[in-house]
């Protein structure tokens, strides 16, 4: 009894003395992570998004850059309550799908009025781009035109993250 008692303290110092020496060497993955991610990077190791990675791809003067904002401001004034009705009709569609009667005619006329909102949204995106684009010179135009869309970031991101 003695020697199993013996046995089993010894394999939990062992099977502990293992999880710290695992705990201990993650901050220095970590910190080398790191290093190489700021290596790839380069000097612009902060990742940017949205705009602000667009404003500086595009190298817009400062007048440029003003009237951009603007446009973009003004875009998502008019998007926020389209995307809000969006969001109401969402919602309206789970209630209606998960409730006791399951009204086929009902879903089927909400999600026409999704469909319509979400043209909408991207009519505007639409109207703003080219507000922008007038904005723009011709080298700028051609590197504006060339950035993927929101939804092919999107689908990239994705496709790279699953492959982890």
């Amino acid at each position: 009894m003695r020697r199993i008692l013996t046995s089993i303290f010894l394999f939990l110092i062992v099977g502990s003395i293992s999880v710290q020496a695992q705990r201990s060497d993650q901050p220095e993955r970590r910190s080398e992570m790191k290093e190489r991610f700021e290596k790839r990077a380069g000097e612009k190791s902060r990742m940017q998004r949205g705009p602000e990675a667009m404003l500086g791809k595009l190298n817009l003067t400062e007048n440029q850059i003003d009237q951009i904002q603007k446009i973009m401001l003004d875009g998502k004034k008019e998007i926020t309550p389209l995307e809000n009705q969006l969001g109401e009709k969402k919602a309206r569609l789970r209630t209606l799908s998960s409730g006791d009667k399951y009204d086929v005619k009902a879903l089927n006329s909400v999600v026409d009025e999704m469909a319509t909102l979400h043209a909408e949204v991207q009519k505007v995106h639409i109207a703003k781009k080219g507000e922008i684009r007038e904005i723009l010179n011709e080298d700028q135009k051609v590197i504006f035109d060339s950035m993927p869309e929101k939804r092919e970031r999107l689908k990239k991101h994705r496709t790279l993250k699953a492959r982890r």
